[in-house]
């Protein structure tokens, strides 16, 4: 059985990844696991209860089980009670995580076309050099090791929705630098191929922790923008205020508030897109009728799945 298939109360038997793995003790001090479990297809929220510290200690992140137990529906969301699981070490891990939804020729193809409708100019070379110098990592990184596009391809995904946004932002405010606006959005996330250490189950390099994604970016613009002799054209500052800006907040890790339109664009549609992924994330877990459980990344908010959908 696949995740996606899981719709109802019942007994399940399912082959799947450990990506998350997490000991608590219930009020009684007994040991139990909070899991998440993932095939290509999902994610599935689970809980092993009743536990000894020699059990507890058997699980990790990265691990392939088998899982058997029962699906139940707790606070409006699919849950697995696990009653076993069991380790399969000769399993692929690499085959149990979700992918884009564009394979990667698609992302590629989009994203080229981009780029190509930008005029020639400083920008669409910085980014064009930019892109190429990190073309596999780009297109094979995550976006975030959890909460949003956290799965291979995530990143140039992520990229990707909020370019289409921007376009038909730029379309509507035709004061805004379509070229500026998109090449900010496919940069922004860059640095988080230095930030994390790999594409599958990543986890924050050292260099990651100590640096960040937006400051690791911003010195990939000035070392590229030297390399190509305009390390003093205002564009390449304007690009670079955009991708230092694009949490919005400083309390949120950017260094400088948004002060060009784009920047602004930049910011609310990050937000925007992120927001919705994990909100649908949460709706697909979710009994029509029911609340789901909080989101912490969503101010703790529990979300309400209607009743009646989309036809």
């Amino acid at each position: 059985m696949l995740i996606k298939d899981i719709k109802e109360e019942g007994k399940v038997s399912l082959l799947c990844l450990i990506t998350k793995c997490e000991k608590g003790k219930t009020q009684k001090e007994t040991p139990y696991l909070s899991l998440n479990l993932e095939d290509s297809t999902g994610v599935l929220d689970a809980k092993f209860w009743n536990l000894t510290e020699e059990q507890v200690g058997k699980y990790q992140v990265g691990m392939v089980v088998e899982a058997t137990g029962d699906i139940i529906i707790h606070r409006g969301a699919i849950q697995l009670r696990v009653r076993t699981l069991t380790p399969k070490p000769e399993e692929d891990m690499t085959q149990f995580v979700r992918q884009a939804p564009m394979t990667r020729a698609e992302l590629e193809k989009a994203v080229t076309s981009y780029v190509s409708q930008m005029r020639e100019g400083v920008v669409k070379d910085v980014l064009t050099t930019i892109i190429e110098q990190n073309k596999d990592d780009y297109f094979t990184y995550p976006a975030a090791t959890k909460n949003h596009h956290a799965f291979p391809g995530g990143l140039a995904y992520h990229s990707l929705c909020m370019a289409n946004m921007a376009l038909c932002v730029s379309d509507q405010y035709q004061f805004l630098d379509p070229d500026l606006l998109i090449a900010g959005v496919l940069l922004h996330d860059v640095g988080k191929i230095k930030e994390l250490t790999q594409a599958v189950l990543p986890e924050y390099s050292v260099e990651g922790n100590l640096l960040g994604h937006i400051s690791m970016i911003a010195c990939m613009i000035d070392e590229v923008a030297k390399e190509l002799g305009v390390q003093d054209d205002e564009d390449v500052m304007l690009l670079k205020h955009m991708v230092l800006s694009h949490h919005g907040k400083m309390e949120f890790g950017s260094p400088v508030l948004p002060m060009i339109p784009e920047a602004e664009v930049l910011s609310l549609l990050d937000n925007l897109d992120s927001r919705l992924f994990m909100m649908k994330e949460s709706l697909d877990a979710t009994q029509p009728g029911q609340f789901g459980p909080r989101v912490f990344a969503l101010e703790n908010r529990m979300l309400y799945k209607r009743k009646k959908g989309m036809e």
